[in-house]
């Protein structure tokens, strides 16, 4: 029903398509794949409650906090957590506990810092993260290449859902969708799990036809936009005005995350997204199974990585960025690579 909607696919192509990629893989080398978390904001250095940097490798985020709540002595969930960092990577992220932490005798786990605070660190409590990746075997390394790539970069990418979304077939949304189907049977976590890749699918299917029909970086009326200092979100009445700020970087495109609670575009933009939401073939008892378990909201359609920096070695490529909350390192690497197959790993 879906297809593929990974990056690099037909339903979500690359924005730099028209560009030679630079060819290359991940090493596979935990080391080479380097995740810091970037805080939303400081402990107070007072409170009930214990924030700690913690590095890993090896170990999902669950798996971390588990191995915190035993050799601390509190329930898993007491403790905070921000966000999930990959399990194949060196990663560092903030937990939040309500005794004093006791690091775990395991050498996957490091201690960094411990600071504290008045309350408990919640879900989406970050501002982003940090990358410093390597990748190998490049096929073009000529440097007029890689400016035309970073020179698209700059100005913005799709943010796509990566291939961690939609497994490793890239059919996660068409079974995810059969789990809802037979919802009676399956744990509702695992449930709203599966509404969100479904709703991933049909994001990346909504900013793929932008993509393909050349109106990525073009203002629509009725367009829902987020103000860049600010983050307020806004409707475009006015498209030669938002066309102007789109372009200076003042505002940034959003595009549907499908429910209930969903702001949804207007005029020509909102036709847009009524025809992925009429074509795609979902019945009505599905929609409103997906609006019961996925509440719905607007994601940026828009990212530029921050702070990026490149260098080539030989075949070799390193590169650090900084991307928002949500936002996949995976999707960066791949517009510039075009070798998305040989990402999925991250």
């Amino acid at each position: 029903m879906f297809g593929d909607c990974r990056p690099g696919s037909d339903n979500a192509p690359y924005l730099t398509s028209d560009l030679v990629g630079l060819g290359g893989h991940l090493t596979g080398e935990p080391s080479d794949f380097i995740v810091d978390e970037i805080p939303a904001y400081d402990a107070s250095g007072q409170g009930d409650h214990v924030y700690i940097n913690v590095r890993k490798v090896g170990l999902t985020t669950p798996e971390l906090v588990k191995a915190f709540a035993n050799s601390s002595g509190c329930a898993p969930s007491d403790i905070g957590v921000a966000g999930r960092k990959d399990k194949w990577a060196v990663t560092s992220q903030w937990l939040s506990l309500p005794v004093e932490p006791v690091e775990p005798d395991d050498d996957r786990i490091r201690l960094i810092e411990t600071k504290r605070h008045n309350h408990k660190l919640r879900r989406g409590h970050l501002r982003g993260n940090r990358f410093r990746i390597k990748m190998s075997g490049l096929t073009e390394t000529s440097d007029e290449c890689i400016q035309a790539l970073l020179s698209r970069l700059d100005r913005g990418v799709p943010n796509y859902y990566g291939h961690q979304r939609f497994g490793i077939y890239g059919d996660g949304p068409d079974y995810s969708l059969s789990q809802m189907r037979r919802r009676s049977r399956r744990k509702t976590r695992d449930l709203r799990f599966s509404a969100s890749v479904v709703q991933g699918a049909l994001f990346n299917i909504w900013l793929g036809r932008r993509v393909n029909d050349g109106l990525f970086h073009t203002a629509l009326s009725g367009d829902v936009y987020k103000k860049v200092e600010t983050g307020g979100l806004f409707s475009s009445e006015t498209p030669q005005i938002e066309q102007l700020r789109l372009d200076k970087l003042d505002i940034d495109p959003t595009g549907p995350i499908y429910g209930p609670k969903m702001r949804a575009a207007l005029a020509e933009a909102g036709q847009r997204e009524i025809a992925v939401r009429d074509e795609i073939g979902l019945t009505e008892k599905d929609w409103a199974t997906l609006g019961r378990l996925g509440k719905g909201s607007r994601r940026l359609a828009r990212v530029r990585p921050q702070n990026l920096k490149v260098e080539v070695d030989g075949r070799d490529l390193f590169i650090s960025f900084e991307l928002p909350s949500g936002s996949y390192a995976t999707v960066i690497l791949a517009e510039l690579t075009h070798t998305a197959d040989d990402l999925k790993a991250k």
